[in-house]
């Protein structure tokens, strides 16, 4: 059982948190009904170690017990003479385990990775939520996109062409 009034740390996974952000996605993965194939731990935690433009934070208890997880990829305009240089964090993948719900953890892992941005000179956050996560995301100011905002989803067949 988890002391309520314990503290949690946020900060930036290193390459030692590789199996504990892999055991977080399998966490997840089962949370959500997946099936887990063999070798799915390592092959998640070499993964994330070569994804070196992946930005994670990891959320932990006082003895180092992984309690939750944040990610995302940072795109980066190059400079302009008619703009100025942009940036925007994609944030793929909050979550927090069970037993650790309903401590604010995964607003804590938000709320750090929102200050990094600002730090950063981040403009935009952007997400895609599940409905059970929209409260959070809302709370700390999310909202719908811009008018301006297109998106194009890609099949896998092949386009007609003409």
């Amino acid at each position: 059982m988890l002391d309520p009034m314990e503290p949690v740390v946020v900060r930036p996974a290193e390459p030692r948190d590789a199996f504990a952000v892999a055991a977080l996605h399998l966490q997840a993965e089962r949370e959500w009904g997946q099936q887990i194939p063999s070798g799915f731990l390592d092959s998640l935690a070499d993964a994330w170690l070569r994804d070196r433009s992946r930005l994670t934070w990891l959320a932990e208890d006082a003895r180092h017990n992984p309690l939750g997880a944040a990610h995302g990829t940072l795109a980066r305009k190059l400079p302009s003479p008619r703009r100025t240089s942009t940036a925007w964090l994609h944030l793929g993948f909050l979550y927090v385990t069970k037993e650790a719900r309903g401590r604010g953890i995964g607003e804590q892992l938000l709320r750090t990775v929102l200050d990094w941005c600002e730090a950063e000179g981040v403009e935009r956050v952007q997400l895609h939520a599940v409905d059970e996560a929209r409260p959070l995301y809302e709370r700390v100011g999310f909202g719908p996109p811009s008018d301006g905002l297109l998106e194009l989803r890609l099949s896998r067949s092949p386009r007609p062409a003409g």
